[in-house]
């Protein structure tokens, strides 16, 4: 090797590390210092910001809120409201409509007019009808005239017994030209009647199918909607309830059982009622049996077709307990004891607030709490004996 390449070559030294450049205890106390930090930090923010599945898990229920109705329930249904009065009111001709007083929400009398129709044609029939009843009666006269001045011939024996029986006969033919004349004149007439439509029942009407100008019909085979009517009218005095009743459920109700029902339009209002008819017959598709339920309390708020629920009540049951104040009933095991005071554990945003109640009897896994709440609030139902006011949780699905 010439001693040229020689001077050539790298120098290293510059990257030798020293003995005082180099202390393992330094780098050391830097390495537990970051752990130290991010230990600290962590349980920090586990104090803080708790995780959720390491906090204790808890059951719950809610605060049951027992009305006097509830308690003394045999049987729940939905059903309908509906008038037991009610008329689909048509016309008996056909015709076209020319005068319509009412409207839908009418109240109006039995003999009121609904509709007015086009009746024309019926005027002149029966001005026609009346004139073949005068022509008729005339001919009567004539006859009836003949049949005297016959009669008298006869007996001052100057016309044979055949003229007097023919005048007769021609008298006897004059009388029924009268009756039929008048028949046609009544049925004219009728006609001409039924262009004057009126209502059957007293009621409100509660839906009108055609407006003026529009032509009716007998059982709707005109413009008139599938029912054929002009308009229906129901009487709101006589509205029930109609109901569908499980045929295997049927054998707890009997007639006369009270009920209660409400209405999905008036929520706070409970009217009563009892069981008036049990239809006699089921619906094999469906199995049910429809029942009707007659309301005592009617009001102005109650309208046909209004969807309600119907409770039907225990043989017995008192008229006045209905109206007591409702009972709160939580499950005995979610009562904390500490020695004569009773405690609830309320659960708010997965924080337990310890609530002080004072009890009443207890009955079937359940008591009465007479203070500390007032009904649908969440509480832990049991293991309550070791938890704490204020500690996080976590809670248990169902």
């Amino acid at each position: 090797m010439t001693e040229d390449s020689t001077d050539r070559r790298p120098d290293l030294s510059a990257l030798r590390m020293s003995e005082e450049d180099y202390s393992p205890h330094r780098s050391r106390w830097w390495f537990w210092l970051l752990g130290g930090a991010i230990i600290l930090g962590g349980v920090y923010l586990a104090y803080r910001l708790p995780v959720p599945w390491l906090l204790p898990r808890v059951e719950t229920a809610r605060v049951q809120v027992l009305t006097p109705t509830q308690a003394s329930t045999v049987l729940t249904a939905t059903g309908y409201t509906y008038a037991r009065s009610r008329a689909a009111v048509g016309a008996k001709i056909i015709g076209r409509v020319v005068e319509l007083p009412v409207d839908e929400g009418d109240t109006i009398e039995a003999g009121d007019i609904i509709a007015v129709l086009d009746s024309e044609d019926l005027q002149a029939s029966v001005r026609l009808a009346e004139a073949s009843l005068n022509e008729a009666r005339a001919r009567l006269a004539d006859a009836e005239r003949e049949l005297v001045r016959q009669g008298e011939l006869v007996e001052d024996q100057l016309t044979s017994q055949a003229l007097y029986d023919t005048a007769i006969t021609q008298r006897d033919v004059a009388v029924a030209q009268v009756g039929t004349a008048e028949a046609r004149l009544n049925a004219a007439q009728a006609q001409l009647d039924y262009t004057v439509v009126r209502a059957p029942i007293d009621g409100v009407v509660i839906e009108r199918n055609i407006e003026v100008g529009e032509m009716v019909a007998p059982g709707g085979f005109t413009s008139q909607q599938s029912t054929g009517s002009i308009v229906r009218i129901a009487d709101p005095t006589s509205l029930e309830v109609e109901a569908d009743i499980n045929e295997s459920y049927i054998a707890r109700l009997q007639l006369g059982q009270r009920a209660s029902i409400r209405v999905d339009a008036v929520p706070d209002f409970e009217y009563g009622g009892s069981l008036r008819q049990i239809v006699p017959t089921a619906d094999r598709q469906r199995a049910v049996v429809q029942v009707k339920v007659s309301i005592d309390n009617i009001d102005v708020r109650l309208v046909p077709d209004m969807s309600c629920t119907v409770t039907f009540l225990e043989e017995g049951v008192d008229e006045t307990e209905l109206v007591q104040p409702p009972k709160l009933l939580v499950p005995e095991e979610a009562i904390q004891y500490a020695g004569s005071a009773t405690f609830l554990f309320q659960v708010d945003d997965g924080v337990l607030r310890r609530t002080r109640v004072q009890l009443g009897e207890a009955s079937d896994g359940r008591v009465e709490v007479l203070e500390g709440v007032s009904g649908g609030e969440t509480v832990v139902s049991r293991d309550v004996a070791s938890l704490e006011n204020g500690q996080r949780v976590r809670i248990a699905e169902n």
